[in-house]
This record gives C-alpha cells, structure tokens and sequence, in this order.
C-alpha cells in the first residue's frame, strides 16, 4: 500500500479539522468539500468503469456524507452551512447517480435511506460510528433495492437507480500525504489530494483499490505479514494501476507519472521501506505492465480485461 498499515490503525476516520472563526469556516468547508469531489469523482469513474471485472460488485451513487457533530464545534457548523440537523451531503461524484439526481456538497438531510437524522444516536467529535452506520444503512437499501432514497430538509425526497461499481468507499482525511486500504475502503490524504492532478489523483487511488481488488488484506492477514510479501502485494497492486486507468477513461501512462512526480519528493519517507520498492523500480515495473495490457487488449478489441489477462504473483 502506498502508506504504511499504521495509517489504517491511526487515522481512518474522517477526521475534521479544528473549526476556525465564522469568517473563515465557510471558505474551509467548501474548501474541503471541493477536494473530497475530486476523490468521490476519481473513485467512482475507477469503481464505476472496472464493475464488469470485479468479483464483487454492487449498486452505487458516488456520494460521501457529512456530519457536523463530528467537528470540534457542531453549532458553528450546523449555523454556517444552514443545517437544522448534523447529517448532510459531504461530497458527490460529478459524473455520478447522486449528482445526476441533484444532489450537492452540503445539502442538509433530514432522512437517509429512511432513517430520520434527527432521531439519530448523539455524536462527539471524532466519532465517526454514525457517519459509518448511515453509509452501512444506504449499502443496504441499495443492494436490497437497487435505489437510493434521500429527505432534504426542504421537504423534497429523492429516490434513484444505483449503477453497479466495484465494492469499495472513498475517503478523504483531512490531513496527511499518505493512502491506504482495508478492503473496503480507500482513504487518502488531504496534503495528497492537493498536491496532485486528477490523472495523478486517480493513480494513487487505484493503486489502493488494486488492493481491494486483489484481496491483499485478507491474503496478508492469513500468510503474515512479512516484508517480502507485503512487498509482493505492492507489486502487484502497482501492475494493475493501469488496468484500472484505462477502464475508468484515464490515460494508463499516469500510473508511471505518479511515481515519477511523486517519488523523486518523497522517496526517503513514502517509498523507501523495506516492503516498497523505490520510485524507478516501480516506474520501470508499470512501464512494462502497460505493454502487457496493450497486447491484451488488441486480442480482446481494447478491453483491458484484467480479471483474465492480469497476471497475479505465483
């Protein structure tokens, strides 16, 4: 994985940063919100674009929710953005179900998938459980039903069609330059998101949703955790990057242009450990995979089908 496990173990909350004074907050949550679409916009078109391959998939919408009780002060919040109650829309995905439907960053809820905000358990900041039972509640109805249903405070509802996706979450912490995966779910860093492009930014995500699709954490949870074979799992998350590009529309080349922007800045802190190999390894090891995929996809008419053509580590 790009980051080291001790970030699953730390930091895989959603993790809000201190509120700031009223002229600043507004400027701060958009802010946040504008990068956490960048990541629910390149984590959908990945999960979205490699659903045909993936062994498990799901309906999804391209949404990450918001809970203001979360921050270090919820009334601050709650008044800033107008919200009545905690739970609002934090982030959607542009091109997805959720903003097809209309929904946007900050929209106040007063129901999610049928349970009414306000009669949601009480929070203190730092406590993600609620936040995580209100996305378990909406993968729920949405394997049941296929369909998402919302309640705004306004008094509109919203109800649509998921489309299937690969079966992972995407979240922004709100500090850090690291990424990880736990099987489930990709997290990534805000220092990372900012210093990166969006072709840069979908690398890094799909070198840890490789992870996901690969079963890495289970792999390593029942053989050890030994140097070596982390080190196997990230070599074989770096090869499926430019499958999992190419699938979601990007250019494949930008899995190389992640490790060589980012490597030469950060080798002595993010890749050089004893279970990572350096920057130009990894650089030489994707250039190499693309032509495999390449000779893939002329047998296959451009499918770059790695559920059949990805060599796995033996």
């Amino acid at each position: 994985m790009i980051a080291r496990a001790a970030l699953l173990a730390a930091a895989l909350a959603l993790a809000p940063p201190a509120v700031a004074a009223a002229s600043d907050l507004r400027a701060q949550l958009k802010e946040l919100a504008t990068l956490d679409t960048r990541v629910q916009t390149a984590g959908w078109r990945l999960a979205r674009g490699n659903a045909v391959y993936c062994r498990e998939v799901a309906p999804g919408i391209g949404l990450q929710l918001f809970d203001a009780a979360s921050y270090s002060n919820p009334e601050a919040v709650r008044e800033t953005l107008g919200l009545r109650a905690d739970i609002a829309v934090g982030a959607v995905a542009t091109d997805g179900p959720a903003a097809r439907a209309g929904l946007a960053a900050h929209a106040p809820l007063s129901a999610v998938a049928g349970q009414p905000t306000v009669s949601l358990p009480g929070a203190k900041p730092d406590d993600y459980a609620r936040l995580a039972g209100l996305h378990d509640r909406l993968d729920a109805e949405l394997r049941r039903s296929g369909r998402a249903s919302f309640a705004l405070v306004d008094g509109a509802s919203l109800e649509f069609a998921g489309e299937p996706a690969c079966v992972t979450r995407f979240e922004m912490l709100t500090k850090g330059s690291r990424a990880a995966a736990d099987g489930k779910r990709v997290v990534i860093g805000r220092k990372l998101v900012e210093e990166l492009p969006d072709e840069l930014l979908a690398a890094a995500l799909a070198h840890e949703l490789a992870h996901n699709l690969l079963g890495h954490r289970e792999r390593l949870n029942a053989t050890g955790r030994s140097w070596g074979k982390v080190k196997a799992t990230e070599r074989e998350a770096d090869r499926l990057m430019p499958w999992l590009l190419a699938n979601a529309g990007y250019d494949p080349r930008a899995a190389v242009r992640f490790f060589a922007v980012w490597g030469p800045k950060h080798d002595l802190g993010l890749f050089a450990t004893p279970d990572h190999d350096g920057w130009k390894a990894r650089v030489k090891r994707v250039t190499a995979e693309i032509g495999v995929m390449r000779a893939a996809q002329a047998r296959r008419g451009g499918a770059a089908d790695w559920s059949r053509d990805f060599r796995r580590a033996s």
